[in-house]
């Protein structure tokens, strides 16, 4: 029997499982398997956080979207735009939507909702129906959100009544479904104040151009949204995500100034019927504009795409869809960044500021005037008898096409090319505005510009400008060098009122030195004294300037943009004022004295608001009679046309055919030696 036990014993030991003892190999194994599991977990905890950090919002909505919860958007207030003394210019304010709950109105067992409710919003709201909103819950009796069209964008003095009544459970227990959904809708105060530059915005805040464009993303803002979902003990738990408002802009503009302008723009359209009067008014010691108007873009903010104010209701019937968006592009468009046209003798000053920074000339420097030069063909000056021997200030004061043509042809086309890049022609300034033209292309290129264009190109003419070119290298021109970027936002703020950025002064370049830049501040101002611009003089004050008069491409029409470029007061600059006015319907079309009075006539009430005080005697009083422009056979300063023939938009080379002699049955010359006459 022991041999027995013995025996089993033994046996089962042989049949028990054997025992593994880990080997090295194998721990090693076993390591390196956790440390893979580890780095797969921390690589996957990246990812989710990563998905977390860029789709957090979609994945949150996707959730809700899953849950039994209600959901309300709360709409962002989108951020308002000011001028620069805090006067509102776009503002949003809140309005409401009438939402009605069909399916809870209509759906109860005995309908004891339906008539209570009806006749709530019936006896509340006077532009509709009971009958109206009968048919409208029953052809949409299973929806949650219906929209009456006649109950949106309400103030909320309208929807006060039904709001009490809502909240009136005792007295109207009865009245259910009903609830007021929140939006902003976008107002401009002022109407067509600066319209094009302010802009507009569409439907979803989507800003249409001028700032309201430009500056879209820095004034929208986040929705934000108010919700419940049902909890463990089945009970509605509400959540509020706030609605973030977007930032407010401080503009440049001054609405005083701005009013001042469009006053006078559209006196001159009703005395002179111009294609185009502009006003731009800018601080030369910073860049910026200060107003910017024209009459071709004056519509009304609040209902930009209303095209009655340009053309009759026949018209617009017969247009296309393409028409009306054309006309309307046409309404809107800023003349002062977009359009180009060819400066004419307001180009003059620059010419001369090159040359004496090169060094091609100096001021004693004389030119003899004798009518003309000959070119490939005959150019003449607008005193056709000739101005005699000029220095340079006096070619200037004289506005004298004749030592122009002199002092470019000794400036040389390399120089004067890049002095024309220095001072900003042909490329954008940067203007903090959307649709600005650079005018690249409409210049000549140093390659391919013969004597003839440089001739021509030293007065204003065969090349292409925009209006904020203008001002900005007008301003380094006579502010000691300085070119400063135009900008239209000082300040960017949040809802609270806190400063989120400051758009202060930027300073481009250095165009000038401060001795030439006091040469040509001191030529303008002699220029307004004894020259071309006399009618551009503001009483009481040393003003200085440079007349234009620029010839159309079509000669056949003789029509002319004449333009004044001005500054004040002459010794310390504040304010320069450029003031175009183009294809006036008068007899005398080529006399600058348009464009010199429409400046004064500004300026007259811009320097006095803007605290700058008269330093000069006035003679006989002030008389700022704007609209009373002298005839070119009166007024000794009027400025004639230059006659010179260029292709518009072109760079081709370019040969005039200009008679030496002057057509007797249509002169363009005042033959009288004893007037001031010009281009």
């Amino acid at each position: 029997m022991g041999n027995r036990y013995i025996n089993y014993n033994e046996r089962k030991k042989k049949n028990a499982p054997k025992i593994k003892v880990l080997t090295k190999v194998m721990k090693k194994k076993l390591a390196g398997l956790f440390m893979i599991i580890l780095v797969a977990l921390a690589l996957l905890g990246v990812v989710v956080l990563k998905n977390q950090t860029e789709n957090g919002k979609k994945f949150e909505e996707i959730v809700l979207s899953h849950q039994n919860y209600s959901s309300r958007t709360i709409p962002y207030k989108r951020g308002d735009i000011t001028d620069r003394n805090g006067n509102l210019l776009a503002t949003s304010i809140k309005v409401y939507n009438v939402v009605l709950d069909a399916y809870i109105i209509t759906q109860t067992d005995d309908g004891k909702y339906i008539e209570d409710t009806i006749k709530a919003v019936d006896e509340c709201f006077e532009q509709v129906t009971a009958d109206e909103i009968r048919t409208l819950l029953n052809d949409n009796s299973q929806s949650r959100y219906v929209l009456c069209d006649k109950l949106k964008k309400l103030r909320y003095e309208e929807i006060e009544k039904l709001e009490k009544i809502l909240n009136d459970y005792e007295n109207y227990p009865n009245v259910e479904g009903v609830w007021f959904e929140e939006e902003y809708k976008r107002m401009y105060p002022y109407g067509t104040l600066a319209s094009s530059t302010i802009g507009f915005s569409s439907a979803g805040n989507a800003g249409v151009i001028g700032l309201e464009a430009y500056y879209n993303d820095v004034l929208n803002g986040t929705d934000g949204r108010k919700y419940g979902y049902l909890n463990e003990k089945n009970t509605m738990e509400p959540i509020v995500k706030e609605a973030k408002d977007g930032n407010s802009l401080i503009s440049s503009i001054d609405i005083n100034l701005q009013t001042i302008a469009e006053k006078y723009i559209n006196k001159w359209v009703e005395d002179y019927n111009p294609k185009i009067v502009a006003v731009m008014l800018a601080n030369p010691n910073t860049g910026e504009i200060l107003a910017m108007a024209d009459n071709n873009s004056m519509f009304d903010l609040n209902n930009p795409h209303d095209l009655t104010i340009r053309y009759t209701e026949e018209e617009i019937a017969a247009m296309t869809e393409e028409d009306r968006l054309n006309n309307l592009n046409k309404i809107w468009r800023n003349f002062c960044i977009s359009d180009t046209y060819e400066a004419g003798s307001t180009i003059k000053p620059f010419t001369v500021a090159g040359a004496l920074e090169d060094g091609k000339i100096n001021t004693n420097l004389t030119f003899m005037c004798d009518g003309g030069e000959a070119y490939s063909s005959y150019i003449r000056c607008h005193k056709n008898s000739g101005h005699g021997v000029l220095n340079v200030e006096q070619a200037l004061m004289n506005s004298c096409n004749d030592s122009l043509m002199q002092i470019a042809a000794l400036q040389g086309k390399e120089s004067f090319c890049k002095y024309q890049s220095i001072f900003g022609f042909g490329s954008k300034s940067g203007v903090d505005l959307p649709g600005e033209a650079s005018c690249e292309g409409l210049l000549f290129d140093v390659s391919v510009m013969g004597e003839t264009d440089l001739a021509t190109n030293s007065f204003g003419q065969n090349f292409n400008v925009t209006a904020v070119q203008m001002v900005a290298g007008f301003s380094s021109l006579i502010n000691g060098g300085n070119y400063y970027k135009p900008h239209v936002i000082k300040q960017e703020v949040n809802s609270k009122g806190g400063v989120v950025k400051n758009y202060d002064k930027e300073l481009i370049k250095q165009t000038v030195t401060k001795e030439t830049s006091d040469f040509i501040r001191q030529s303008m101002m002699n220029t307004v004294e004894g020259g071309t611009g006399k009618t551009a003089k503001v009483a009481g004050y040393k003003v200085g300037g440079k007349t234009g008069t620029a010839q159309h491409h079509d000669k056949t029409d003789n029509n002319y943009l004449l333009s004044f470029l001005g500054f004040a007061p002459y010794d310390n600059p504040q304010v320069v004022c450029y003031a175009i006015v183009d294809s006036p319907d008068v007899p005398d079309k080529g006399s600058s004295s348009y464009a010199c009075k429409l400046f004064s006539a500004v300026m007259t009430e811009v320097l006095p608001y803007m605290n700058i005080f008269p330093t000069e005697e006035i003679e006989g009083g002030t008389d700022v009679n704007a609209g009373q422009t002298t005839t070119p056979e009166n007024d000794v300063n009027n400025e004639e046309s230059s006659g010179e023939n260029t292709e518009e938009e072109s760079t081709a080379p370019y040969e005039p055919s200009f008679d030496e002699n002057i057509d007797p049955e249509n002169p363009l010359i005042e033959e009288n030696d004893e007037e001031i006459v010009e281009e």
